[in-house]
C-alpha cells in the first residue's frame, strides 16, 4: 500500500489504525482516504487542518458519478474530520445533507432462462490475449456467487485455504458487519470447484487467492463488473429486458435467495423458521434484512404469492433495504 504523503497523513493513519483495531475491513474507505491524501498533497501542500475548501473540493460530484458512489467517497472524509475534531485539530465536517439521499437499488430478478443464458456465455468466454486465466475464473466465480448466495466482494476476497475442497465448505471471513460464517457447497458445485482448482493451480500453484489475478493475488472490484456486463452482452438482450434495474453481479445473490425461498414455499415450509436460517446463511446482522427477500419473492413470483401470501404478509415487518 502506498505511503500517505500529505500534511494530514498522521491523522489519516490514526483513523485507519482505529478502524483496523476494531476489526473492520474498511478497504473501500481506505482507498478513498488515500486518494484524498493525494489530493491534499498536490493541491494543499503544508495544510495541517482540514479546511472547508479542501473538504468541499473533495465532495464535488464527478462527471457521471452516481450519488451512491459520491456518498461512499464522502463518508470516510467526513469521518476523518470528526476524528480530527475529537483530538482538538480544526477540521471542517462535510454536512450530512451532502450529497443527498441514497438511492436504493431495485434488484433485477432473473428467470431460469436468463440465468442459463448467462452461464452458457460464461462457459464460452474467450481467453484473454493480455494474460490471466479468465476462461477459468469467470465461469467459476459467478457460479460461486449464485450457487452460494455470496456477495461479489466475498467471492473476490476468498483465500485459497478458505475453500475446503475435502469437506465442501467455504469460510467467509471479514464480511459485511464483521461477521464470519461457513457455507456448504452442493455436490455439483463441490465437484466443479475441484476441477477449477486443479486447472487454475497449473498456472498459479502457489497462489494466495482462490480467484487469482495474473500475479496470483486478489482482483480489484472493477473486473467483476466488467466481466458481468460482458456476459450480459453475450447472453443477449432478453436477459435485461424485464422488471428491475440494469443487472449487476450482486443480483446473482438475490437470485440464489429467491430461488431457495420459492422452493421452500412450494414445499410448505414455515417462513418464521426459514428466516433465522437464511440470516445465518447470508451473513445478515439482523433478520429484518432477510425478510426483505420474502417481499421480493412474493412480488416477482406469483406462485409464491398464491401459496404463501397470507402467512407471509401477516407476519412480515417493514424491512430496510440497506444491506
Amino acid at each position: 500500500m502506498n505511503t500517505l504523503v500529505s500534511s494530514l497523513a498522521a491523522h489519516i493513519q490514526a483513523l485507519l489504525d482505529v478502524k483496523h483495531a476494531l476489526g473492520l475491513p474498511y478497504l473501500s474507505s481506505e482507498r478513498h482516504l488515500r486518494a484524498f491524501d493525494a489530493l491534499c498533497a498536490r493541491d494543499y501542500p503544508g495544510q495541517r487542518t482540514l479546511t472547508r475548501e479542501m473538504a468541499m473540493t473533495w465532495a464535488v460530484a464527478r462527471p457521471g458519478e452516481h450519488v451512491n458512489g459520491q456518498m461512499r467517497r464522502i463518508t470516510p472524509v467526513r469521518q476523518l474530520a470528526k476524528h480530527m475534531s475529537s483530538v482538538g485539530v480544526p477540521a471542517y465536517v462535510i454536512p450530512s445533507g451532502i450529497p443527498g439521499r441514497q438511492i436504493h437499488y431495485s434488484p433485477h430478478i432473473f428467470s431460469h432462462e436468463q440465468l442459463r443464458a448467462i452461464f452458457d456465455a460464461a462457459d464460452q468466454i474467450p481467453v484473454s490475449p493480455y494474460g490471466g486465466q479468465r476462461q477459468l475464473l469467470i465461469p467459476a466465480i459467478f457460479r460461486m456467487i449464485y450457487c452460494l448466495g455470496l456477495r461479489p466482494g466475498e467471492a473476490k476476497r476468498l483465500h485459497r485455504n478458505d475453500v475446503d475442497l475435502t469437506r465442501g465448505t467455504v469460510s467467509i471471513r471479514e464480511s459485511k458487519g464483521h461477521k464470519d460464517r461457513i457455507v456448504f457447497m452442493s455436490p455439483d458445485l463441490h465437484e466443479y470447484c475441484r476441477s477449477y482448482d486443479a486447472a487454475i493451480s497449473a498456472f498459479h500453484p502457489d497462489r494466495t487467492a482462490f480467484f487469482p489475478n495474473q500475479w496470483g493475488s486478489f482482483y480489484s472490484p472493477s473486473p467483476l463488473n466488467c466481466w458481468f456486463h460482458e456476459l450480459l452482452t453475450a447472453a443477449g438482450p432478453a436477459v435485461v429486458a424485464s422488471i428491475g434495474s440494469p443487472p449487476r453481479p450482486y443480483d446473482l445473490r438475490h437470485a440464489h435467495v429467491i430461488e431457495n425461498i420459492n422452493r421452500w414455499a412450494r414445499a410448505g415450509r414455515d417462513p418464521e423458521v426459514l428466516v433465522a436460517y437464511l440470516s445465518l446463511h447470508l451473513g445478515h446482522s439482523n433478520t429484518e434484512d432477510t425478510w426483505y427477500y420474502f417481499h421480493l419473492a412474493a412480488d416477482f413470483h406469483p406462485d409464491l404469492r398464491r401459496l404463501a401470501n397470507t402467512d407471509i404478509e401477516s407476519i412480515l415487518p417493514e424491512a430496510s433495504h440497506d444491506f
